[in-house]
């Protein structure tokens, strides 16, 4: 087990010396009428998203906070086709598969794809399904039998079990190909090995995205004919933001409970008074006692941080700040004789603002920072757990009681 010390550019910020300006884009959704939350199972929305949606990270979430199941169409395909064929012909890679469609790409059809999807369902059907239904791979993406008018086969496929809606983080085709160029090449010494730029990966950007686009039509055209699209415009690239809108629509509008938060961000304080000056309403923070919330404040610093992440796993989804003052509990930043001996693989921590992590409930505060600093305005050390936790830590900490803190949460809240 280890933990990384990537964000996936958690916050849009500036920064400009010890002070940052935040620009908080707007994030907009368009709900269809005939949304509406179901009152028996199974609950199924389609999920869709093409490059640079940030879709991967928007469909953890949900699994992560609503207990959805997640069914990936291509990954269906690719366990079931050889399956399918195998009294014919052996079929044992991803290749072979390619191979098997381009010469027969009957094998891949709609109808036999929602039979897998049913298959899957009937294993549960009060459960939560998320369905990825556009692959990644181009060569399914090709097969006529698969890729066509959906509104046939879904109809069918409705009579036994009717989706909810399908969820469209949609990202206009120039701003994906913007914000590849950002990152191109435009001196020869950026060039890639062998001599190729990052206009390539432009190129191939483009080709996916027109790909994706005329694949995914006849679902969207589906979904709007029966008044059942949602459509985010995800086009700022804010995960944090994206997921804030996404998470306040499938609990408001669908009317389902979270299980528990995610991408939660936890400061620590050690001392006495550690967040006199931390405006709590500003972040959004959620300010907790680890003295009175734990059942023996001065037994194992295991026990007590597992108090703390069965605390945070049933509070309320839309909280995701809190400040934990660990003041008059045997769990210090100094000593590391409090852990028991953990195996640590590899975490990184770096030193921070906690501003870069959170994005403030009021962007006209913001401009507070240039006027005078504040407990807030000073570094801590930062660690991105497995999990998606940060851990923020004063920066007189020790460096390993940060790991162990950090690794004792992720191990607690992996076991939810």
């Amino acid at each position: 087990m280890g933990c990384g010390g990537s964000t996936d550019g958690r916050k849009d910020d500036k920064e400009d010396g010890n002070k940052f300006v935040h620009r908080k884009p707007k994030v907009s959704i368009r709900i269809q009428p005939e949304v509406r939350p179901r009152k028996e199972g199974p609950h199924i929305v389609y999920v869709f998203g093409g490059p640079g949606s940030k879709k991967g990270r928007i469909v953890d979430d949900l699994v992560g906070v609503y207990g959805f199941k997640l069914l990936v169409v291509e990954d269906l395909i690719l366990r079931e086709l050889p399956r399918k064929v195998s009294r014919a012909i052996a079929v044992d890679t991803t290749k072979d598969v390619a191979e098997l469609l381009k010469e027969e790409p009957s094998h891949l059809s709609l109808e036999w794809v929602l039979e897998l999807l049913t298959t899957e369902m009937e294993k549960d059907i009060n459960g939560r399904y998320l369905i990825d239904a556009m692959p990644n791979l181009r060569f399914l993406l090709r097969c006529e039998k698969f890729v066509k008018d959906c509104q046939y086969e879904l109809s069918l496929f409705e009579k036994k079990y009717p989706i909810s809606c399908a969820l469209n983080l949609a990202i206009p085709e120039d701003k994906v190909i913007k914000n590849i160029q950002k990152h191109s090449a435009k001196h020869p010494s950026q060039m890639k090995e062998g001599g190729q730029s990052d206009e390539a990966d432009t190129s191939r950007t483009v080709k996916r995205t027109a790909l994706y686009e005329m694949s995914v039509k006849p679902y969207l055209e589906y979904f709007t004919s029966t008044h059942r699209l949602v459509t985010v415009d995800v086009s700022c690239g804010v995960p944090d933001l994206i997921w804030q809108k996404v998470n306040s629509f499938f609990s408001d509008n669908l009317e389902f409970t979270p299980k528990r938060t995610v991408n939660t961000v936890i400061l620590f304080g050690f001392d006495d008074g550690a967040f006199i000056g931390l405006d709590m309403e500003r972040y959004s923070m959620s300010l907790i006692s680890l003295q009175s919330l734990a059942e023996n404040p001065s037994g194992s610093v295991e026990a007590i941080l597992q108090d703390l992440c069965k605390y945070i796993d049933n509070t309320e989804a839309t909280i995701e700040s809190f400040a934990v003052d660990a003041s008059g509990t045997a769990l210090t930043g100094a000593s590391m004789g409090q852990f028991k001996k953990k195996i640590i693989t590899f975490m990184e921590v770096t030193d921070t603002y906690l501003d870069q992590y959170i994005v403030v409930s009021d962007p006209k505060k913001a401009l507070q920072r240039t006027r005078k600093t504040s407990l807030f305005n000073k570094q801590f050390k930062a660690i991105c757990t497995t999990t998606n936790e940060i851990c923020l830590f004063p920066m007189e900490t020790d460096t390993e009681v940060c790991k162990q803190i950090s690794l004792c949460i992720t191990d607690f809240r992996e076991d939810v």
